[in-house]
Parts: structure tokens; sequence; C-alpha cells
């Protein structure tokens, strides 16, 4: 796994090295892909799993995993740009304009070097309109992600599964088309399910916190936030009120304590746990009709 992720990290640089002869373009993107590596490649690592599953063999995967990871280092760096709810991140310690033009460069690049990782004309077309079908599904998701449109556990669920779980979706089909294959319906509904608990387990990670990326603070909709205030809330109706901007920050800055028991009391982090639990057996249901033989336990590894 660890060689994987280096040479994934290596194609990065190579691609990276290659194609960006702007000297301040092509530093900030290396330096930006060394903060990356610093966390999970799991997309590329999904990308190559589906095309040895397709039948697929040789290093042209490791070329599609780094432009897929490519990918998300663009995308992760727009939605913190647009959050601005991070600071630590290399890509924030730069002039923003700086970062933003790096990050729309490298989804050009991208999807460049994903085309680019076979020399079937035929593979490369269906590579591209599945890329950018999904693309586009993901870019609508998120606008209804920015303007907060989530009002009901279907319109959360049908924003997940534009933006993160057609991701998903982008990085596995990768894998199989890649590998000659067509596009795989069972593959695009586990993908689905996947990135659905995927996001759901991150909205768990962000509900309790006390800091710029609470979902709570930022009165953000989530299926948790919206279960929160939707509970029978008592004496502690201040939480709907912050929620519903009829007060301020600072009347509640000094509730952490109390929020975590609400959120305890009325079950909201128990059904949260139990959308993510639901979602993720889905996605093994799902997995469990595809002959995954030796694949099945490194897949798991990955995506847990």
């Amino acid at each position: 796994m660890d060689v994987n992720k280096q040479t994934i990290g290596a194609q990065m640089r190579s691609i990276v090295e290659q194609r960006f002869v702007s000297d301040k373009l092509r530093r900030h993107a290396l330096h930006f892909i060394e903060e990356k590596l610093e966390q999970s490649v799991r997309f590329g690592m999904l990308t190559l799993l589906h095309y040895e599953l397709s039948g697929g063999s040789g290093d042209e995967a490791y070329r599609a995993a780094a432009a897929v990871e490519l990918f998300i280092l663009a995308t992760d760096i727009i939605d913190d740009l647009q959050d601005q709810d991070v600071a630590d991140y290399v890509w924030m310690k730069v002039p923003q304009p700086e970062a933003l033009h790096t990050a729309v460069s490298l989804l050009t690049l991208s999807q460049q070097a994903l085309l680019s990782s076979t020399a079937h004309a035929d593979r490369a077309l269906m590579l591209a309109q599945m890329m950018n079908e999904q693309l586009l599904h993901a870019a609508n998701g998120q606008m209804s992600d920015i303007m907060n449109e989530a009002d009901s556990e279907e319109s959360y669920l049908s924003i997940v599964k534009q933006k993160s779980a057609a991701i998903m979706v982008f990085a596995c089909m990768a894998g199989v088309m890649l590998a000659g294959k067509p596009w795989n319906d069972t593959v695009a509904k586990y993908a689905t399910e996947m990135g659905i608990a995927a996001q759901i387990r991150n909205d768990l990670r962000d509900l309790t916190r006390w800091d710029e990326k609470s979902d709570f603070l930022k009165r953000k909709r989530t299926l948790l936030t919206l279960f929160l205030i939707e509970s029978d809330l008592g004496e502690d109706r201040w939480i709907a009120d912050y929620f519903e901007n009829r007060i301020a920050y600072e009347d509640i800055k000094e509730k952490h304590a109390s929020f975590e028991a609400v959120c305890e009391r009325t079950g909201t982090l128990l059904y949260g746990a139990v959308m993510a639990r639901l979602h993720a057996n889905n996605f093994e249901e799902l997995l469990n009709t595809m002959e995954l033989g030796v694949w099945r336990e490194r897949f798991l590894e990955i995506v847990n």
C-alpha cells in the first residue's frame, strides 16, 4: 500500500513538472502535492484497484490514479478557499489568487493526464465522457452545498449523491474504463453508497467540534443538524435559535459542553452512526455481488 502511494505521488510530481512551465505555478503545485501526500490517496488507490479488478495490467494505471488524485487535490483547494474554515494547509498560506489559479490549472492538468494514461483512443473517449459527466454532477452538488439548500433527508442525500458520491464513482470508474470495460452499474451503485457513508461520517466528525469547521456553528444544513433542530430540544431551544440565526455566536460560545450533551440526549449522534452504517451495509451488500476474490480485503482496507 505504501509503495502504491509513493508511486502515485511520484507520478503526480512528474505530471506537474512536465506540463507546468511557469516556475511559480510549478512550485505551488509541487508544494500542494506534498501537503496532499501527507493525507490519504484512497481515490487513486480505488482507481488502481478497479483497474486490476477489470483485468487491466501495466503501469498506465498509476498515471490514471495520479490524475484522479490531482483532481481531488484541486477540488479540495477550491472547497477550502470557498469555506475559509482551515488555515493550516499550505494553499491557504499563499495569496488567494495564486492558490485559486493553481487549483484551476490542476483541474485542467488532471483531465489531460487521465486522457494521456491510455494509448487507446476509444478508452480515452470513454474516460473523457465519464469524467465530464461526473464532474458536472459534482459541480451542481457543490453549488447546492454552498447555498446550504438541504432542508430534508431527501434533499441532503440528493446533494451528497451529486457531490461526494459522484467523485467516488469517478475514481472507481476510471479504473474500470482504463482497463477497456464499459460503464458498470454495480460499481456506480456501490461507489455511491460508499460516498454517502463517508460523507455522513464526516458530518458526525464535524457536528460536535467547536471551531471554524463546526457544521453547527457554520449553520450548515446536514443530515445531522437537520435532525437535531427538529428534535425535542426542551430547555435547549437556543440550539434552534442559533441555527435559524435568531441569536449570535456570542450568546452561545460557552455552551459547547451543553451542545454535546444535547446531541447525545436527542439521539442525533446515534442517528448519524446508524445512517452511516446503513449506507456502508448497502455498499457491502453490493460488493458481495462482485467476484472479488483476493481483492476484497484490500478493497475494504482502502475504504475503511
